[in-house]
């Protein structure tokens, strides 16, 4: 880590004191670093942890423009907060250099990287990927947008490691070299923070920039990159996509039948893609099928992403409250719906100001009835002659349970943030399990 002794001479800069920014500033004590801490907030949510174990550094909380961020050599922002702060944009037009924690961390490791991003799917490739490395043997570390700070990583002793990245995240990245990067796929979301679609977009494909391997999405044109050498994934006429052998779909890689789809421990169309990109991602290592097998068989999902809850007198319900972006509902409907006789959704919450017009031909083609709530529950409601209004989730989920079937599946799917009613999006799944399973089915 000798770029740590060159910096040590440096101002550094942090700034946001949340989650992000007081696990780098930990880092930076850890090495003997003493940065200066900034928080636009009088009282940021870390203060109590300075205030114990480094009361003496130096703070500026408050208004920015009273930060004095010109002074510093390198300000390590954290990715909730945007390069067009005034402040900070300032700050970058006067030579400061602004980096992020991963670029941080970019800079220092010297072990291969998997890195992924993409608008829907990231958390549950890069942990099937942890589990697939796993299961061939190899130390992994699994962190950066989930789980572990990617900085933490550092301090144990992997092979390898396995990065969920934002576009946030990349924003700040420049220096990041993988072994293997993808971009999952790309649909509307964070529009209240790129000045457009395509500004999105180009966040997300930087991921590229110095990769080894790209791993695109066959079908989604977002994805596609002139870096090489690359590979495609889809579920059908890509590198790594679902062929039948002897009447049986099988994973294949390289028109190579590797193993049968049946292996797979979740359900859906959706992670049979998500599958099929963690071994595109994971060609560069020395994987068997028994292997691959071993950790797809194992995978049951992570919880609140197209989560299976319960079955009812025939009913499936399932728990997709990520699905926080028009795309996320998509998916989880063209992928139940293949499975279910009929399928009922329940969305809602706030869209953001996201174009909802591409659910149209999904709620049409493969939607019993779509049940929503929330800040822009009558938006959706009016995407279809289908729709319902109600007030609650409770209340929701009641009308689903009145109108499903023997056969039916009831897909929470809101395409939308949870912030209208809920802390987060995890708090909304947990709500909706908790009606699922409370009075008579």
């Amino acid at each position: 880590m000798t770029y740590l002794n060159e910096i040590k001479t440096k101002h550094i800069t942090v700034l946001g004191l949340g989650v992000t920014g007081l696990g780098i500033v930990r880092f930076l004590l850890s090495h003997d670093i003493a940065p200066t801490v900034v928080d636009s907030r009088d009282v940021p949510p870390g203060i109590d942890w300075l205030n114990e174990h480094a009361p003496t550094l130096n703070t500026r909380f408050g208004d920015l423009n009273n930060a004095e961020l010109l002074t510093a050599d390198i300000i390590i922002i954290s990715p909730g907060l945007s390069l067009t702060i005034p402040a900070v944009a300032k700050a970058m037009s006067a030579g400061v250099e602004v980096i992020g924690d991963i670029e941080l961390f970019a800079r220092l490791n010297d072990k291969p990287v998997v890195a992924v991003t993409g608008s829907n799917g990231k958390s549950t490739v890069v942990t099937l990927a942890y589990d697939v490395l796993k299961a061939a043997g190899y130390n992994v570390g699994l962190g950066g947008n989930i789980g572990t700070a990617a900085l933490d990583l550092l301090a144990g002793d992997f092979d390898v490691f396995v990065l969920e990245l934002s576009s946030f995240q990349l924003d700040t990245t420049s220096s990041l070299k993988p072994i293997s990067a993808t971009v999952l796929n790309v649909s509307e979301d964070h529009l209240d923070r790129y000045v457009d679609y395509q500004a999105y977009i180009n966040s997300k494909q930087t991921i590229y920039t110095n990769t080894a391997l790209a791993v695109v999405n066959k079908k989604d044109s977002a994805t596609h990159t002139d870096v090489n050498p690359q590979v495609s994934f889809a579920l059908s006429d890509a590198d790594y996509c679902l062929s039948d052998y002897n009447s049986e779909p099988y994973f294949t890689a390289q028109g190579k039948a590797i193993l049968p789809v049946s292996t797979l421990g979740v359900v859906g169309s959706h992670n049979q893609l998500n599958a099929l990109s963690v071994m595109a991602l994971l060609q560069p290592f020395d994987i068997s099928a028994v292997q691959f097998a071993n950790a797809f068989s194992a995978f049951r999902g992570l919880a609140h992403r197209c989560q299976y809850v319960t079955e009812r007198h025939g009913v499936k319900y399932f728990n997709d409250s990520k699905a926080t972006n028009v795309g996320a509902t998509i998916a989880a409907i063209d992928s139940l719906s293949e499975q279910a006789h009929q399928l009922i959704v329940i969305a809602g919450g706030d869209a953001k100001g996201a174009d909802l017009d591409a659910l149209k031909p999904h709620l049409q083609d493969k939607v019993k009835a779509l049940i929503c709530f929330g800040k822009d529950a009558r938006a959706l409601v009016a995407l279809t002659d289908k729709g319902h209004l109600t007030l609650s989730m409770q209340e929701a989920v009641n009308l689903a349970k009145q109108l499903a079937t023997y056969g039916d599946y009831v897909l929470l799917a809101p395409a939308c943030a949870s912030i209208d009613m809920y802390n987060n999006y995890m708090q909304r799944g947990e709500h909706f399990v908790e009606c699922v399973h409370s009075g008579e089915l």
